[in-house]
């Protein structure tokens, strides 16, 4: 995987990787059915009460997060596989937490998953 992420187009950037000093891992999950994802959403992995398979979902305050998404998913009429970031350097105000929730409050538990924030400033 190329660190510069194409979104959009070949020329745009969207600032959401924060620089190559952390590699850049990526994985597939399964987005819980009933949202519209964003690129930059912090997730979290839940078992499935049903199946116990693992799904992610937007994280909500005082739950961990584990992932951030990679690419915009539309999961909402069925589950939908999603690409999602477990390990890179991200810029924290490119981050989507949930309403009523900060990115900062989600920052060290993210950095023992391996993956860190910076700043744009």
């Amino acid at each position: 995987m190329s660190y510069h992420d194409t979104i959009k187009d070949a020329t745009s950037f969207d600032e959401l990787l924060g620089g190559p000093e952390v590699t850049v891992l990526t994985k597939n999950v399964t987005l819980k059915q009933g949202e519209v994802y964003q690129r930059g959403m912090l997730l979290t992995a839940k078992k499935d009460g049903g199946t116990d398979a693992i799904k992610a979902e937007q994280t909500i305050k005082g739950a961990a997060a584990d992932y951030i998404l990679r690419t915009d998913v539309d999961a909402t009429k069925a589950d939908t596989v999603g690409t999602v970031y477990v390990s890179g350097r991200f810029n924290r105000e490119k981050l989507i937490a949930a309403a009523g929730d900060t990115v900062n409050a989600h920052e060290e538990e993210l950095r023992t998953k391996g993956i860190f924030l910076t700043s744009l400033k």
